[in-house]
């Protein structure tokens, strides 16, 4: 009978001992909550903290153990993805991608899936953030590596892949940039995309032209057309005819010129040259 009674008040204790370890965990997570207006880093250690200590205690019969630490879970993954959009209102974007990984990886953890998958959606647009901040100031190379990381988790964000044709072509990289053109055209951005090659074409087309490879500036200068059919491509199309002595395609192009830019500065000469190769 005695020792029956003493197994009993050693099970007592152990509850006793368990509620007061709970109270405190209970305590450690009010007190880290108090913090999220002070320091978010500092509360999320708390919430680690008080998840440490819930998860050291017994089970309780009315669940408050596992809501506890349901709560402390929930609560380090919010916060630490409320941390990485801070960092990219600040425009601290390097920062930010970090810690929406980290974001990812303790949210995948503890199983908090929507904020796993919104930290995850987030990392592409904080490149692409990144790349938009870094083309506005003229470092083209950055914005071209940070749009790349876009594609690299999006391939088909056709806006990373516009924007990179234009961070390549600003840093002389026409070949880059021609291919990503091609793939912000295949992903949607074909209005967008068709001007910026006709554009880059256009380039490639008077730098053929400036280097006396008349038939490759031609070339050049038709393949700008088929994707923005513009007046000076038409132009150095005539003048490549021209100097090749294709009198009656320099004649075609030349027309084609002033009926799309009829007020052109130079109209009259143009109207001349086609006189004299009509002869």
């Amino acid at each position: 009978m005695k020792k029956t009674f003493l197994f009993v008040c050693a099970a007592f204790m152990t509850l006793a001992v368990s509620a007061q370890d709970l109270g405190k965990a209970v305590e450690s997570y009010n007190t880290a909550a108090g913090m999220i207006s002070v320091s978010k880093a500092q509360a999320i250690a708390g919430f680690q903290d008080a998840l440490k200590q819930a998860e050291a205690c017994a089970e309780d019969a009315e669940g408050q153990r596992n809501a506890l630490i349901e709560n402390c879970k929930t609560s380090i993954a919010n916060f630490t993805l409320s941390i990485a959009k801070d960092y990219l209102k600040e425009n601290d974007f390097d920062k930010a991608c970090e810690q929406l990984k980290a974001a990812v990886e303790v949210a995948g953890q503890y199983g908090i899936d929507d904020v796993a998958k919104e930290a995850s959606d987030l990392i592409p647009t904080a490149y692409l953030a990144k790349g938009n901040h870094a083309l506005k100031n003229k470092d083209f190379l950055g914005a071209a590596d940070a749009y790349q990381k876009v594609l690299e988790l999006d391939t088909n964000n056709g806006k990373a892949a516009l924007n990179l044709g234009m961070a390549q072509s600003q840093a002389g990289n026409i070949d880059a940039a021609e291919e990503a053109f091609k793939k912000a055209m295949a992903a949607g951005e074909d209005k967008a995309a068709a001007k910026q090659l006709g554009k880059l074409y256009l380039k490639k087309a008077n730098a053929a032209y400036k280097a006396g490879n008349f038939k490759a500036a031609y070339d050049e200068a038709m393949t700008s057309i088929e994707y923005d059919a513009s007046p000076n491509a038409y132009k150095i199309a005539g003048n490549a005819c021209v100097k090749t002595e294709n009198k009656a395609k320099a004649v075609e192009c030349f027309e084609k010129y002033l009926q799309l830019s009829p007020n052109a500065k130079d109209a009259e000469q143009i109207k001349a040259t086609i006189a004299i190769l009509k002869k």
